[in-house]
């Protein structure tokens, strides 16, 4: 009975509690005020990081790169670099602006010509820009294999003779350049016209170069066309031109001729010494000859043979020329240079019409 009762005053004691608790207001169903969504509550990534132009700033354009070789360094064939340079800088492709030119020279030791053009495949040049015969040959034969990078020559006689095409179409895809043809035959009547009753002439050349193997041929040919004999001396380096010219003092000599050899072209001024110490005539087949002592020449300007070349690259690096559709040229730039001065120390005077009809007088 006992525990019954304290049930009955538990009971009533919660449901008092119960109903004297608060309660809890409605409520009202009003619009929650809308979240702003992720895109709108975090930056874009634009606003975030800097755009990759700002992060990585743009290179400039890659400098094309020339690789240029030569076998030796003389006047010559400097004007023929010199030329190539110029054309190329008027045709928009400047040194140190977008060209880089790697200039190399052999020193006259054509071995050393293939470890050059082996530099420049090396050091990936974009193409290669062989001066003279030798240095045609050793960057033919260094590329061959890969057929590339593209090689142009000059100064060249005779790129067929030497090995390199058979006809002007007629040449390997990646090489190409122009002929330049010492015109042996209208210098040698340039010795006459100076000096008449010359019969015997004097001629020095290296028959390691093929170019001046080729010249050498000529020269026995038009000799014979004008009644000429021609005595001969060779040398294997620019040291031995003056010895090789002094060997032929004893042949009675009434003139020498000088033709575009490398090697000799190297020594030209020995040769023009001895010329002068023995009053004998010096007439040359390169424009560059009477303003290092010969009295005239009747040749090829080797500055406009360097921009021919160059107008030849320049054509080719703005997609104008198919190498391998493009043909060998035969330099014509043919002009006759007087040297009053340097004739008279050879003993000769130079006719007043010869003198008034060249194309260049040099008055030093």
């Amino acid at each position: 009975m006992f525990r019954k009762s304290w049930i009955i005053i538990i009971v009533m004691f919660m449901l008092v509690f119960t109903g004297c608790a608060p309660v809890a207001p409605a409520v009202e169903n009003t619009p929650v005020p809308a979240q702003p969504s992720a895109v709108d509550v975090q930056p874009t990534l634009a606003e975030v990081q800097p755009t990759q132009a700002e992060v990585q700033p743009t290179e400039p354009p890659k400098k094309i790169v020339i690789g240029m070789m030569t076998i030796a360094s003389h006047p010559s064939l400097d004007a023929v670099k010199q030329g190539v340079i110029d054309a190329l800088k008027e045709a928009g492709f400047e040194a140190g602006v977008n060209v880089e030119f790697i200039e190399r020279n052999a020193e006259g030791d054509i071995a050393t010509l293939s470890t050059i053009a082996h530099q420049f495949i090396d050091e990936k040049v974009d193409l290669i820009v062989a001066t003279s015969t030798p240095a045609m040959q050793a960057a033919y034969n260094a590329t061959k294999d890969l057929q590339a990078p593209p090689v142009f020559f000059n100064a060249v006689s005779n790129p067929y003779g030497a090995g390199i095409a058979t006809a002007p179409d007629q040449h390997p895809a990646w090489v190409i350049g122009n002929q330049l043809l010492d015109p042996i035959g209208k210098t040698m009547e340039l010795i006459q016209q100076i000096k008449p009753d010359a019969k015997v002439v004097g001629l020095i050349y290296n028959p390691a170069e093929a170019n001046s193997v080729y010249l050498y041929e000529l020269a026995l040919e038009e000799a014979e066309r004008l009644g000429i004999t021609l005595e001969v001396a060779t040398v294997a380096n620019s040291s031995e031109v003056q010895v090789a010219a002094e060997s032929l003092l004893n042949r009675d000599l009434d003139a020498f001729m000088g033709i575009n050899d490398n090697t000799v072209s190297s020594g030209f001024e020995a040769l023009a010494q001895v010329a002068n110490d023995n009053k004998i005539l010096l007439v040359g087949s390169s424009a560059s000859f009477p303003a290092r002592g010969a009295a005239a020449s009747y040749g090829v300007n080797p500055y406009e043979e360097g921009l021919d070349s160059g107008r030849l690259i320049a054509a080719y690096l703005k997609g104008e020329v198919d190498i391998a559709k493009a043909k060998i040229e035969i330099q014509d730039a043919v002009v006759m240079t007087v040297n009053p001065k340097g004739a008279a120390l050879q003993g000769v005077e130079l006719p007043a019409e010869l003198v008034e009809k060249a194309d260049r007088v040099i008055e030093e």
